[in-house]
């Protein structure tokens, strides 16, 4: 039994939209992930905006933790900022709702969720964007 060559020719091209979909999507998201660290980088050593929130970071070292309540990574962080911000004594963790701070964040150039920045004295030293790990942010802290 034999497979008509129309069928045969229908499946090659179904295949072939499937596999361009999912390059454009991998294309798409590194994309993004480019984007974002050059955003970052542009970021590093710009000045904190003179708000309330963060005038406790004008000295020393300081943490700032982006987060969104519906966001799934974000979850995942926000333990690891709370145990954080009880263990390190002298280093302030300042907490801002990207849903509620829209503006805020704005003003940050914070573009995605869980984002974590690091400060010193009032200026951006350091971008984690996305999933944090605990290491991580001790090693940036020191």
């Amino acid at each position: 039994m034999s497979v008509p060559e129309s069928l045969l020719k229908v499946a090659a091209i179904f295949f072939d939209i499937i596999f361009v979909l999912l390059v454009a999507y991998v294309v798409f998201i590194f994309g993004i992930r480019i984007f974002w660290s050059f955003k970052s980088k542009r970021l590093k050593g710009k000045e904190l905006p003179e708000t309330k929130e963060f005038l406790r970071l004008k000295k020393g070292k300081g943490v700032i933790y982006i987060y969104a309540p519906n966001c799934k990574p974000c979850k995942l962080v926000d333990p690891v900022i709370k145990k954080l911000s009880k263990e390190i004594k002298g280093v302030p963790f300042v907490r801002i709702n990207a849903a509620e701070d829209v503006e805020l964040v704005r003003k940050l150039g914070v573009l995605a969720t869980p984002t974590v920045i690091i400060t010193e004295r009032g200026r951006i030293r350091e971008i984690l964007i996305g999933p944090v790990t605990e290491g991580t942010i001790r090693e940036k802290l020191k």
